[in-house]
């Protein structure tokens, strides 16, 4: 059952700073750009190792967090902070795809 608890707060704090982030990254100072370009800048070799190092360090806090903290709700919403983060790095916001795909724009 913690488990459970665990992935569905995972899931819906991911949602929650993916939408975050996209708000954030489109006011005046747009607070990701940056690390987009410079990401974007990458060869796709690069990128693709950076994408691979990104998630085995996700495997690893997500294998230590229970460790140090009891609650699955806290351990969910650091993972889905964490998981947004990456996302909107790569330039791969849950959100901006679904607005994209709403709009009609591919």
């Amino acid at each position: 059952m913690s488990f459970i608890i665990f992935v569905i707060w995972a899931y819906l704090s991911t949602l929650l700073f993916s939408f975050l982030f996209y708000k954030l990254n489109h006011i005046k100072p747009q607070l990701f750009q940056r690390v987009q370009i410079k990401i974007n800048n990458l060869s796709e070799k690069k990128k693709r190792r950076l994408g691979i190092i990104a998630n085995i360090l996700f495997l690893i806090i997500i294998f230590i967090l229970p460790i140090f903290n009891d609650s699955d709700i806290i351990a969910g919403l650091i993972i889905g902070f964490l998981f947004s983060f990456k996302d909107i790095c790569f330039n791969n916001n849950v959100i901006e795809y679904a607005l994209k795909d709403h709009n009609g724009i591919k």
